[in-house]
């Protein structure tokens, strides 16, 4: 298998993970710091997974710009969240809410984009 899907895969756990926490820091069951320290963790995986794709020959351009989204959403997330964190702003709060939602979404479309490009029959002839 190739490193950028399996990179995607993990990318998509630590996502599910970081969610997770994000609830339990909602509701005051953990202190912020696990939240934040998964989340540059998430942060430094999307980083690679984007590398991964693109160093992949041929170019896959859809896995391409799935990456640097996830990437930009992420940083856009962790400014959101010290702001909201140093501020106490609801406002804040809930923009990095949504963004988060907007980084699970890119994150399930590229982990479905990459499934399916790892199954794809490459070069060849064509059946028929």
């Amino acid at each position: 298998m190739k490193a950028g899907v399996v990179l995607m895969r993990i990318t998509a756990g630590v996502l599910g993970l970081q969610l997770l926490l994000g609830g339990l820091l909602t509701f005051g069951f953990i202190s912020a710091e696990a939240h934040i320290l998964v989340g540059f963790l998430l942060l430094l995986l999307a980083t690679g997974t984007m590398a991964a794709w693109f160093m992949t020959e041929p170019a896959f351009r859809p896995m391409r710009v799935a990456t640097a989204v996830i990437v930009l959403l992420l940083l856009v997330q962790g400014a959101l969240g010290f702001a909201a964190l140093g501020t106490k702003s609801d406002a804040l709060s809930l923009l990095h809410f949504l963004d988060a939602l907007a980084v699970f979404g890119a994150t399930i479309s590229g982990s479905f984009i990459a499934m399916r490009w790892a199954g794809a029959p490459r070069g060849g002839t064509r059946a028929g």
